[in-house]
């Protein structure tokens, strides 16, 4: 009979991304949005609040319901950059923004079974905790829900739109002379 082999298996957490001395962090955060198909901006805060901010960041995308005038069939996103404002209604104490900034990065919004997070995982922590820190301890961070971050809210998902694709998840955050704007859009 055999002696089956011990394969000394590890299962520990592998060490944090080290993003190094002085991280490019916009090309950090442009290269996950590109791997999850996001619309993220980093940039100086210029007096904007977080609804016209993240109104200003979509516009261009498509991903805003007045893009088509006066169409006939009903949108479910945003008309106006109040109605974004309201929707990021959610704050989130810069302490717990990481986990909600990386899911957003990472997470598909449609299909939730399976591996939720992918080999990225570590890079979209170092990166959001980076934002955090660039930000500040005083920074004001804001969210439209749990439609990414769905720990948040004891596994249910729940989100006020700011787009009008069928899942969207935001992050929006201003301090400390910065703002970050993280959208994460999805379709079944």
């Amino acid at each position: 009979m055999e002696e089956e082999a011990d394969m000394n298996l590890s299962f520990e957490t592998p060490p944090p991304y080290d993003l190094g001395p002085d991280p490019d962090l916009g090309g950090r955060l442009r290269e996950l949005a590109e791997y999850g198909d996001r619309v993220v901006h980093l940039g100086p805060d210029d007096g904007r609040g977080h609804g016209q901010l993240c109104w200003d960041v979509l516009a261009p995308t498509g991903l805003l319901a007045p893009h088509c005038g006066d169409c006939e069939h009903g949108h479910g996103g945003p008309s106006s950059p109040e109605q974004v404002g309201s929707a990021l209604s959610r704050r989130i104490p810069p302490p717990e923004a990481p986990p909600w900034i990386a899911a957003t990065l990472l997470r598909s919004l449609a299909y939730t079974h399976g591996s939720v997070d992918g080999p990225l995982r570590p890079l979209a922590d170092a990166v959001a905790g980076a934002l955090v820190t660039l930000l500040g301890p005083d920074a004001d961070w804001r969210a439209n829900g749990f439609a990414a971050y769905w720990e948040g809210n004891g596994g249910k998902r729940s989100w006020t739109p700011v787009t009008e694709a069928t899942f969207d998840a935001a992050v929006v955050g201003i301090g400390n002379g910065h703002a970050v704007v993280i959208v994460a859009t999805d379709e079944d």
